[in-house]
Order: C-alpha cells, then structure tokens, then sequence
C-alpha cells in the first residue's frame, strides 16, 4: 500500500541484479520495496556518518578505489555469513 510520503518511481536495473534481489527478498521474507528502502537508508546513513567524520586516508588508495570502480568491481568486500537484509537489520538496530 503506498502512502501520501511515498515517491512513486522508476528505475532501469539490469535483470540479472532484479532477478537476484528479488530472490534474496523472498528468502528473507520481505518484499522488494522494503529491500531496496532498507538498502538506500543505509547508503544515506553511512554517508551522513562519514560526512561528519575526518578520515586520513592515503590519496593512493582512493585511486585505487575509484579506478575498480570504474571497472564495475567493488572497491572491497564484505565476508559475512549474514544476508544482505540481516546486517542493514542490525545496523538499524532492528
């Protein structure tokens, strides 16, 4: 059900990434809105704690960074036994 606060949208997302989100939101018994709300508010939030935050971090390894980015790989990895919804839970304190 959508709300009056809610934005209706669209978005183009590659099937094979579509198709494997929906699969973890059934496995995790949700549905796929609150998936991806749950995914975007932990972007937001980590983004608003790193703001307010100084880091020194080495020009270098932001070069390297970026530069597997540019490749579509992910500048690092997280190894967890946990889903995907189980650490953006805990990170809410859910």
């Amino acid at each position: 059900m959508t709300s009056r606060d809610d934005k209706i949208t669209s978005v183009r997302i590659r099937k094979d990434i579509w198709k494997k989100a929906k699969i973890i939101a059934i496995e995790e018994g949700e549905n796929l809105k609150s998936l991806i709300e749950g995914l975007l508010l932990s972007v937001i939030e980590g983004s608003e704690l790193a703001s307010g935050m100084e880091l020194e971090i080495q020009e270098e390894v932001l070069k390297v960074f970026r530069e597997r980015r540019k490749r579509g790989l992910l500048p690092f990895k997280i190894i967890s036994e946990k889903t995907a919804v189980e650490l953006v839970r805990e990170g809410r304190n859910c």
